[in-house]
């Protein structure tokens, strides 16, 4: 490690966080855990690593490819992939054993080739989202009654998703409930046995247990974060990741002067001036030019001039002692005490990542100050999931067990 940015994933508060959701549910409640985007950003294959270990039953994906992934990785736990395929990629979803969410409804299933081993198939019905599934009962028999037509094809379960569940008013959630059991009384009337029903994502999960039927899935609270703080507070919870950088230099700037492209921002007074190694080609999002704040030595420090694509300035004139390597909190735990430009500067660039991940394993990362991300994520008219899923790849994840 040559440049001081770097993020820290703790597969500790990952583990927590998994078990403080499945206490939630009922013992025979199933829960699933979403691992799409590089699970969500904090890196597959150490999170399957927890998720293999605790009380998970099944994992989610977006696409083939990162079913697949997992499967090369050697991880025989139940997938479950949301997004629609094709023929050829169904058979291959079934040839990896990967159950999937969604066919498109053509006008002649027969193109579909036969599959083995036999296609695990969960049914989505449209509640009110709007995005995929069946919109009426009566399309929805009528690919059931194709379904067990078929003796390589398996209805392994229903589903509908929640569009308003982290809203203040849980109105539109339970609407789409109501409807939701009301089709799977109309399928078990007319003898259609559901083998298995889930609708409650994570704030689904957390706001309603009459919500949880026989699983839940759950994204962004098993990475420590509520969808939505001021709806649903999840104390309980602790964030995963953690992200830092440093200060590569300290300056004066007078009063008129200008900083940054554009020159959006001028100094009102005589201020000190500090370039952080940091920028949105390591996922700081531009729109937190002038408005984002980062913690230094345990202080927020604004966001002064445009955020550049490798640097950002931080106005530190309120904070004394500051020098050039200084490491700073971009969200998350603010920085441990052992983590000095000193201590830094005299250890070999090889032995940095494990020297790293030695100072964060001695403390409860996360029971001191915060940077909460969703704070950031207001500020830049955002939401939680996508500041994780951009922190890019140049940014080291070093994951503290």
């Amino acid at each position: 490690m040559y440049r001081g940015t770097f993020s820290i994933i703790d597969l500790r508060a990952l583990s927590h966080n998994l078990q403080v959701l499945k206490r939630r549910l009922a013992p025979d409640t199933r829960l699933l855990i979403a691992v799409k985007a590089n699970a969500y950003g904090h890196g597959l294959e150490p999170v399957m690593n927890v998720v293999m270990q605790g009380p998970v039953a099944q994992v989610a994906v977006a696409t083939l490819e990162e079913a697949l992934a997992i499967r090369k990785a050697g991880y025989d736990i139940p997938i479950l992939l949301f997004g629609a395929l094709g023929p050829l990629e169904l058979t291959i979803a079934a040839r990896h054993q990967v159950e999937v969410s969604y066919i498109p409804t053509w006008d002649d299933y027969s193109i579909l080739p036969q599959f083995y081993p036999p296609l695990k198939v969960h049914i989505p019905l449209d509640t009110g989202m709007n995005r995929i599934g069946f919109k009426s009962i009566e399309s929805t028999k009528a690919f059931l009654d194709w379904v067990r037509s078929r003796s390589d094809v398996i209805w392994s379960g229903v589903y509908t998703h929640l569009a308003c569940a982290d809203a203040s008013s849980d109105e539109h959630a339970q609407a789409q409930i109501r409807q939701f059991r009301a089709w799977l009384r109309e399928l078990e009337q007319d003898g259609y046995q559901v083998p298995l029903a889930h609708a409650a994502n994570s704030a689904g999960a957390w706001r309603d247990p009459a919500w949880h039927f026989d699983m839940v899935r759950v994204g962004i609270s098993a990475y420590g974060y509520s969808p939505d703080d001021d709806v649903l507070a999840m104390p309980e919870l602790r964030p995963v990741m953690h992200v830092y950088s440093s200060i590569s230099r300290i300056e004066t700037v007078n009063s008129g002067e200008t900083i940054s492209y554009g020159a959006t921002y001028r100094a009102d007074r005589r201020m000190r001036v500090a370039t952080v190694q940091m920028g949105y080609a390591d996922g700081y999002p531009r729109v937190l030019s002038n408005q984002g704040t980062m913690l230094v030595r345990g202080q927020k420090a604004l966001v002064v001039g445009r955020v550049c694509m490798d640097q950002l300035m931080l106005d530190v004139s309120h904070i004394e002692d500051v020098q050039v390597g200084d490491f700073v909190t971009v969200f998350g735990a603010d920085t441990p005490a052992a983590l000095t430009p000193q201590a830094w500067g005299q250890t070999a660039a090889e032995q940095r990542e494990r020297w790293l991940v030695d100072i964060f394993s001695q403390q409860q990362i996360g029971t001191q100050q915060l940077l909460p991300l969703n704070h950031l994520a207001t500020l830049a008219g955002t939401i939680s999931y996508e500041l994780l899923c951009q922190i890019s790849a140049r940014v080291p994840k070093l994951y503290v067990q």
